[in-house]
């Protein structure tokens, strides 16, 4: 029975390995420049692209916070500079991401071990 649920671990184990693969890759593919010029037109948008939905959680609550603790207190307004920032934001966030990926790929292309890359 340990032997059986050892296995069963393991496949666990490997199906989620497999899925970050899959995940990293796909995030591999987009394009830099799609995602600048989403973040450019909604902010948000870029997050949305690039299937990256906890960080648009974090992006979301960040803005919020922004907003309230910045916020001139005038209903329905919105400043210029919070837009400008929050597209930068967007932007380099999901650029950073997608190049993170394409080095992850590139590293498991050389074959070379990503936990011991890691750990440097």
């Amino acid at each position: 029975m340990d032997k059986h649920l050892q296995e069963l671990l393991q496949q666990e184990d490997q199906k989620r390995i497999d899925e970050e693969l899959r995940r990293t890759y796909a995030l591999s593919q987009k394009s830099q420049g799609v995602a600048i010029f989403l973040s450019l037109l909604l902010a948000f948008a870029a997050y949305i692209y690039t299937r990256r939905w906890k960080a648009l959680m974090v992006f979301l609550g960040w803005c919020i916070f922004i907003g309230v603790l910045f916020g001139d207190g005038e209903e329905g307004e919105v400043s210029l500079p919070g837009l400008f920032l929050a597209s930068t934001w967007a932007a380099v966030d999901n650029c950073a991401a997608i190049q993170r990926a394409r080095e992850k790929i590139e590293l498991l292309r050389s074959g070379q071990n990503l936990d011991s890359d890691r750990r440097s």
